[in-house]
């Protein structure tokens, strides 16, 4: 597909953290403003983007998705030793899944805390297989298979701002489905919203005005889903000097400003929203 010429130029788009993360594949801010993210060797950073990140855990390798918990504990991905896990403020590491007893984890991707304090994981199964799911995992610990109808390498996951439905990445459509969300969790009716032909989408996020936010492994970039369906060019930086493989964004709390989770370098990138 062809992007249109984007919001925010390039120029404006600022590196952070340059030389001090490691192909970083996801971000999540805390209630005090920290950033939470992990690297290519279990390394869960966290840290002010005006400072320094430090390295507060490890998971056993490769970290993806983030989310902050109800409970104020970070949740991450990790596929080196597939499962879900919880670090607390003091660094303490917890597996809370790995999946089920009958369909372990393949490749945990990405994470959404529903508003029933439920998490749910994307599991992208094997590239171009079509047997990924989805996983919730219960206040109790318990953990089961929610959906198996996006199935074409599920990735990112958001839940609507009205919490009736989840916004699925399916990398290799490629596009973005939906699903009903029901009162007691369920997941239903999937319907394609968008196809991305000759892309590889990766993240979601939803604005203020609850349009859709969709950051890419390739093109660089970050497009915006309008309420008609037309498709906006909010950021694109084809020389990948500013964006690299921006696989994830998020909002800084209490600004309109986005900040990019770059898996093809060493740095995050941060940019005024428009």
């Amino acid at each position: 597909m062809k992007l249109g010429e984007p919001l925010i130029p390039a120029a404006a788009v600022e590196p952070v953290w340059f030389g001090l993360v490691d192909h970083v594949e996801d971000l999540a801010f805390d209630e005090h403003g920290m950033v939470w993210c992990g690297g290519e060797e279990g390394q869960v950073y966290r840290g002010r983007l005006d400072g320094e990140p430090e390295i507060v855990a490890r998971t056993p390798g490769r970290t993806y998705g983030f989310a902050l918990g109800p409970d104020g504990a970070c949740y991450c991905a990790d596929v080196a030793d597939p499962g879900i896990f919880r670090i607390d403020s003091e660094g303490e590491v917890e597996r809370v899944s790995a999946g089920t007893a009958d369909r372990p984890a393949l490749l945990p991707n990405d994470l959404a805390f529903l508003p029933s304090g439920e998490l749910l994981f994307s599991d992208s199964g094997n590239w171009g297989g079509n047997d990924g799911c989805i996983y919730a995992v219960g206040p109790d610990g318990s953990t089961r298979v929610v959906d198996t109808t996006c199935a074409a390498y599920p990735n990112g996951l958001c839940v609507s701002p009205d919490g009736s439905a989840i916004a699925v990445v399916e990398s290799t459509l490629p596009g973005v489905s939906v699903l009903s969300l029901g009162v007691d969790g369920s997941l239903s009716g999937r319907r394609v919203l968008v196809e991305l032909p000759g892309t590889v989408p990766d993240g979601l996020l939803y604005d203020d005005e609850g349009r859709l936010l969709i950051s890419f492994w390739s093109p660089d970039a970050v497009l915006r889903v309008e309420a008609d369906g037309r498709l906006t060019t909010v950021v694109h930086d084809p020389l990948r000097v500013v964006l690299n493989q921006p696989t994830n964004i998020a909002f800084l709390p209490g600004t309109n400003r986005l900040v990019a989770a770059n898996i093809g370098d060493r740095y995050l990138s941060i940019f005024e929203y428009a």
